[in-house]
């Protein structure tokens, strides 16, 4: 390659960063199909107002006062300012960006044990079982930490050594943006483990615990360093022990194989792998594997974890079984694209990602989806004047929170808790939550069976309906047009 063009060399780590980054643009909207960022923004102006995280709910009427932590108030400040600056298109732009990273952190990490080759086929096996929950959310800024993570995990455990007491800052930015930090600490206890089964005798563990122990100490206490303080760790299995909230929401379901899911492709070619290349795997590694794959299994939203980190979990033992791909004429061709990127290719990268972020804020995003913006219904009640408490879908609550509405209930699950979460399922405690609540108006999708119940329910009305919402008013609430 002339000496001019090697100034601009990009590297195939950059080179998937780049793809990765403008197929993610490209999905624009679809990275808000989901009725959290509504609510998530709100609760980041009112952080950025305040200067001060709240302590109790703020937003709904069903459960005012009730305590309530915005645990993930990093994400939801870094949500409020993209939005109150570029529109949902600053969503769109930051979760591409924080997704291109991961996957590009996680070639890299690959890289330096596996051939080209393989830590790309595993990158883009990641790739595709993140897809279904590939939201701007809180949890896509903590995805590229979740990588360096499990990384500094692998690279100390291939090093024989503990990692470095600074990589607990990695814990402190996680534990603050989302609240899936806890599982980090698990595979950060479960490799201190593996550690002592490995030593030759006592002496050796003896030697190597003292740093695993000042490490996962401080892990520790990055994660009490938290608006919920170390009560945050305990949050995770209070929610696992809601089940009406399990229930209800879908990211924490087991997915649906009767509809396609990128986690069996990812199963099938991992089995492929096995059967026939006839991999091998440490006990302990193994180990950790079912477990990443039981919690993929069990709630939909852990696939994306196994999907990064159990790559880097095992590159390390399959590296030796895997060195003849080296000798392949792709391997060699994509040897040479494995060396680090020179100084003007990583600025030309930076070029290139800013004038793609530059065309979708340019373009601008729109976010409309029918299952979570009852837009008209909304601007309906408030032309209307139609006012007092609202009994929302668990879907529209987001929106309500976003209008300056207070809702009956919204993503917020884990703050209600199961039994009002029970009661709002249970369609015949319906007249009930009405009286107790003081419900003057619904909003509720038309396909809900409490729409039916509430057009024979005596003293209530259909005010107003289209193909997103059916509203319901009070008698006196409101006369309708």
């Amino acid at each position: 390659m002339p000496a001019s063009a090697q100034r601009f060399r990009l590297s195939l780590t950059l080179i998937l960063g780049l793809v990765v980054y403008a197929a993610t643009l490209a999905m624009g909207s679809r990275l808000l199909d989901d009725p959290d960022p509504y609510w998530h923004i709100v609760a980041g102006r009112w952080i950025i107002a305040h200067r001060a995280v709240p302590y109790q709910d703020i937003f709904s009427h069903s459960a005012p006062g009730i305590p309530w932590v915005a645990h993930e108030w990093l994400a939801e400040i870094v949500m409020a300012a993209l939005y109150d600056r570029l529109g949902w298109a600053g969503l769109v732009v930051a979760a591409s960006l924080c997704f291109a990273a991961t996957i590009a952190l996680l070639l890299r990490a690959l890289l330096r044990y596996l051939e080209p080759p393989a830590a790309l086929i595993a990158a883009g096996m990641a790739w595709g079982v993140c897809l279904p929950h590939l939201l701007a959310r809180p949890h896509v800024f903590t995805l590229p930490i979740a990588v360096l993570w499990v990384s500094v995990l692998v690279a100390a455990r291939a090093d024989d050594t503990a990692p470095s007491p600074w990589a607990a800052l990695l814990m402190l930015l996680w534990a603050n943006f989302h609240g899936g930090y806890l599982l980090g600490i698990g595979l950060a206890a479960l490799f201190a483990g593996e550690m002592a089964l490995d030593q030759p005798d006592w002496r050796a563990v003896r030697v190597r615990a003292l740093d695993w122990t000042i490490f996962l100490g401080l892990s520790v206490l990055a994660v009490a360093a938290t608006p919920n303080g170390i009560a945050g760790v305990t949050m995770p299995f209070r929610l696992l022990g809601m089940d009406s909230v399990m229930a209800t929401v879908t990211e924490w379901q087991s997915p649906n194989f009767q509809h396609p899911q990128p986690l069996e492709p990812w199963l099938m070619l991992a089995l492929l792998g096995a059967l026939c290349f006839g991999i091998r795997l440490p006990v302990t590694r193994a180990a950790m594997l079912l477990l990443l794959l039981h919690l993929a299994l069990a709630h939909r939203r852990f696939a994306e974890i196994l999907g990064i980190a159990a790559p880097v979990l095992v590159a390390p033992a399959l590296a030796p079984q895997l060195a003849s791909l080296a000798a392949t004429p792709i391997g060699i061709r994509m040897a040479r694209l494995a060396s680090p990127t020179a100084p003007g290719g990583l600025a030309l990268t930076g070029v290139i990602a800013a004038l793609m972020a530059g065309i979708v804020v340019h373009r601008s995003v729109v976010n409309d989806k029918p299952r979570f913006t009852p837009a008209a219904a909304v601007a309906f009640v408030q032309a209307q004047r139609i006012t007092g408490p609202v009994f929302n879908a668990y879907n529209f609550g987001g929106y309500l929170i976003f209008s300056g509405i207070a809702p009956f209930i919204d993503g917020r699950a884990d703050m209600y808790g199961d039994a009002i979460v029970r009661r709002y399922q249970d369609i015949a405690a319906l007249p009930d939550l009405l009286a107790e609540y003081r419900i003057t108006w619904t909003l509720l999708p038309p396909r809900d069976a409490r729409v039916t119940v509430l057009d024979h329910l005596p003293g209530w009305r259909r005010a107003y309906a289209d193909d997103r919402a059916v509203v319901h008013a009070l008698d006196g609430a409101a006369t309708a047009r």
